[in-house]
């Protein structure tokens, strides 16, 4: 029912763009830690949940306002070119049907296959060191687990072939779902990025216990994250609003406190490098 009612508020404010003097940018949010977190001890201090609150600072003159929508109604509404950014997407140069992008605003680590200790042993005697990827997707041996609407970027044209043989887990924190799964043995692997794995090694160690993030060899660089917007008239402003703020934005201590804490020893920012010492 919420996400239906966040979808009526959306259209309707969509109608009133053009009536309100006051500038109105809406943000899609998701269920999905760290990069959004909603309730439990770390709420509100995903990466994206911090990244929104910090724009949202430096842009006062905007009305803002925040939907929490499934990652696959979220796609859908930029599909649609409905006034909606997302800020958790990972950056591209050039705009996409679906979006257009800010200039990066931070980094990740890049992804790779988190599974049990055990089986990432067997991974890399069998499909390399670094694991490759396309080698371990070709044994239907192992069952794969990806999370509904997610984008694996550089990742799609490899994934693309094997996608229906995947298990798709929808619903609330699907990424760390899929995790509890791996460790129960009801799949053996997912593809994402290690700070997956430190939000369940800070909320639920004991379900972390025996999983391990295995690095990919068709991915070597950091991947630059980034706000997408609608690629519309209406999404193009936003984006070029949103990057007229973003040296403001990576500066900001809240932001980067929440960078700080799910990447531990070392936090990516474009242009410079920011490192924080690990906590002991």
């Amino acid at each position: 029912m919420r996400f239906v009612l966040a979808l009526l508020v959306l259209l309707l404010s969509s109608n009133s763009l053009a009536s309100t003097t006051q500038p109105l940018l809406n943000w899609a949010t998701n269920t999905a830690p760290p990069f959004h977190i909603v309730g439990g001890a770390f709420d509100q201090q995903g990466i994206c949940d911090a990244l929104v609150h910090s724009i949202q600072r430096h842009l006062p003159q905007v009305r803002h306002q925040v939907f929490l929508m499934p990652q696959t109604r979220i796609h859908q509404a930029l599909n649609n070119k409905e006034p909606l950014c997302f800020p958790c997407m990972i950056h591209r140069n050039t705009p996409t049907d679906t979006a257009v992008f800010s200039q990066p605003t931070h980094w990740y680590r890049p992804q790779g296959v988190i599974t049990r200790k055990a089986l990432a042993n067997h991974f890399s005697e069998q499909f390399g060191s670094p694991l490759v990827l396309a080698r371990l997707l070709e044994n239907e041996t192992f069952k794969l687990g990806l999370a509904a609407g997610r984008r694996y970027g550089e990742l799609e044209s490899i994934l693309e072939p094997y996608r229906n043989n995947g298990l798709v887990r929808s619903g609330d924190d699907g990424p760390v779902a899929l995790l509890k799964m791996i460790q129960s043995g009801r799949i053996d692997f997912t593809l994402d990025y290690d700070i997956i794995l430190t939000y369940l090694k800070k909320t639920a160690p004991e379900q972390a216990k025996g999983l391990v993030h295995v690095p990919l060899a068709e991915l070597k660089q950091p991947v630059a994250g980034a706000v997408g917007c609608s690629n519309s008239k209406w999404g193009q402003q936003q984006v070029e609003l949103i990057n007229t703020i973003l040296p403001k934005v990576k500066a900001d201590p809240e932001f980067r406190k929440s960078l700080e804490l799910w990447f531990d020893s070392q936090v990516l920012l474009p242009d410079t490098e920011v490192k924080a010492e690990k906590k002991h």
